[in-house]
């Protein structure tokens, strides 16, 4: 075979025998490909058939040429005209095949020379063959096999998603039944089965086989949102999609009004666009722990590759193959077996992923119903507490009203302070559970930092000198001063304040009361015991000892509000620690235990 280009497009051809005869070239490829240009090209070749048997013809394999005409010589040495293409109304074609076959006289025996011109706004790839009348039976059966496969199985599939779609009402597979279609429509026009079966006598159908780029990009981004779950999950890549939509609205519209080939290059640039974007967003979701997209990878990364290589192949960028036509079929196939595995990989996902939401939903419902549970219990330990409280103050008011009458100055100095203390008593209950119950509400913990716990029992000792001293409890600080610990200082006070309250409060006069520290460095945690060895405590009132509004002992005779521990305990468990109370038995002494986090301790002068 030999080629010869006509960069005027204007030559006969009889100026191509004789006047441009000695330009043409000879070419070794079986593929020929000549990219876009505005050209006509010309081949010349002779087939010998001196030991021919039957019929042969020149089959041209690629069936999306704007126009191919055969010059086939008859017995006078004129050349009879076969004009054919994808252009032209598909009657014109000898036989009625998507590709362009042509039969020659081979019947005579002898050498004859054939001349085939060729033109297209498209790229210009040609895979000439020639075929015996048995090869050519076999070539177009094993063809028609493999096509019918083909579009057999992308026709279920999209009967079977739009199916999806009516049963579910979920709009993936509505997206995924554009995306097909787009597909379907793709490679008919560009396979030629299209002319051959669906539009015969429109050939100018043909030429907006771009659409289906259009199609497939708009298609693959609305899947893509939500398969991906790009709004919910992945805002960010959610507004580039959108971005990308409005460049592909805006682009559909210029293609309509280029020119080809510039009309041919803007759809490949959108393509080879769509190649990148696509690739590069399903392996960043799938690398950033969303599992559903590693079948998504797995299949846009083949289809797109098998696109691309489509692409630049027919750009001429690569060296022309015959596989590169079929490459969207093995594209199509591979994305629509993979995709149907992903669709069912995301709803064994959504169904697991809705089973845990319902199970933590069940869970919190069960943790809020306990809440309420214990508010509950809480309102009605306080609606007693507070009837209780405030009954006490108002028996001493009528006390002092009954004694009101008496004109004895001792009596009235009696009487008001016994209003005195009832104001105090009131004044402090409401104070402190308001104290409790913000403590108890506030949705952020306070800001922490590094406390030395040894420092401030200390400073709290100070200023109880006068209390110890007078009750002649010993007191002993063997917290290490090298110990640090995670907690808000001012409110680590407070708690350190209640703890040794408590702790001087219901030890006997003379008794001990002893303070000291072990470290868990392993663990990351300090352990304080404040040990004393006053009245004790049943196990039942160790059980209720932390619970706002619980007084050991008679209300009549104790000074507290039942809240100190209660407070205590919020404070730490809101920094991450712990409270909590041991004691043997009543009468044999009581200690209460904190742990927090360690901030940094001394290690090696650290108890």
């Amino acid at each position: 075979m030999q080629i010869l280009e006509d960069p005027e497009s204007h030559w006969s051809l009889d100026q191509v025998r004789n006047q441009f005869a000695s330009r043409f070239r000879n070419s070794e490829a079986s593929a020929l490909s000549f990219g876009f240009t505005d050209s006509t090209i010309w081949l010349r070749f002779a087939v010998d058939a001196t030991a021919a048997e039957g019929s042969w013809f020149l089959v041209e394999r690629y069936p999306i040429l704007d126009e191919l005409t055969l010059f086939v010589p008859d017995s006078s040495g004129a050349y009879k005209e076969f004009p054919v293409g994808d252009t032209r109304p598909f009657s014109l074609r000898p036989m009625d095949l998507r590709s362009f076959v042509f039969p020659l006289n081979t019947e005579s025996g002898g050498e004859t020379e054939y001349y085939v011109k060729v033109k297209g706004k498209g790229a210009l790839n040609m895979m000439p063959m020639l075929y015996s009348a048995k090869g050519l039976v076999e070539y177009t059966y094993i063809e028609q096999l493999i096509q019918g496969l083909f579009y057999g199985s992308l026709a279920i599939m999209l009967v079977y998603n739009l199916m999806l779609y009516l049963s579910l009402r979920d709009n993936v597979h509505l997206h995924f039944v554009m995306f097909l279609a787009g597909v379907l429509y793709f490679n008919i026009a560009v396979s030629g089965y299209g002319l051959q079966f669906l539009w015969p006598e429109s050939p100018k159908i043909n030429e907006y086989f771009w659409l289906a780029t259009y199609v497939i990009a708009t298609a693959l981004a609305l899947y893509s949102r939500q398969f991906l779950q790009l709004a919910q999950r992945f805002p960010r890549y959610d507004r580039l999609l959108r971005h990308y939509l409005i460049m592909i609205g805006m682009a559909f519209l210029l293609q309509w009004v280029l020119q080809p080939p510039y009309s041919y290059h803007l759809s490949t640039f959108v393509s080879l666009l769509t190649v990148v974007l696509f690739s590069w967003l399903g392996w960043t979701v799938w690398r950033q722990g969303f599992r559903v997209a590693r079948l998504y990878v797995l299949a846009w990364s083949v289809f797109l590759l098998t696109i691309f290589l489509f692409a630049i192949g027919n750009l001429g960028l690569i060296p022309f193959h015959p596989i590169i036509p079929y490459l969207p079929h093995i594209g199509a196939l591979w994305v629509v077996v993979m995709l149907s595995l992903a669709l069912g990989d995301r709803i064994r996902f959504l169904e697991n992923e809705r089973k845990q939401l319902a199970l933590e939903a069940q869970q919190n419902l069960e943790r809020h119903l306990s809440d309420i549970e214990q508010m509950n219990q809480d309102k009605s330990m306080f609606l007693q507490y507070i009837s209780h409280e405030l009954n006490t103050p108002i028996n001493w008011i009528g006390a002092a009203d009954s004694l009101g009458g008496s004109n004895s100055e001792d009596s009235d100095v009696d009487v008001w302070a016994m209003v005195r203390k009832g104001q105090k008593r009131l004044i402090g209950i409401v104070g402190t559970s308001l104290r409790y119950f913000d403590l108890s509400d506030r949705n952020q913990p306070p800001l922490v930092g590094a406390c030395q716990p040894m420092w401030l029992i200390d400073a709290l000792v100070r200023e109880q000198s006068d209390r110890i001293e007078k009750s002649g409890i010993s007191f002993r600080n063997r917290v290490s001063p090298n110990l640090r610990v995670r907690a808000s200082e001012s409110e680590l006070k407070e708690v350190f304040a209640m703890v040794l309250d408590n702790a001087l409060r219901f030890s006997a006069e003379g008794g001990n009361v002893d303070v000291s520290s072990e470290v868990d460095v392993a663990g990351g945690f300090a352990h304080i015991v404040v040990r004393d060895e006053g009245k004790g405590a049943t196990a039942d009132q160790l059980e209720k000892i932390m619970e706002p509004f619980f007084v050991m002992g008679s209300r009549h005779h104790e000074e507290g509000f039942g809240l100190s521990l209660a407070m205590a305990r919020v404070m730490l468990e809101q920094v991450g620690g712990q409270l909590w109370a041991e004691s043997p038995g009543p009468g044999r002494g009581f200690s209460l235990h904190l742990r927090l986090a360690l901030a940094e301790i001394d290690t090696a002068n650290a108890p």
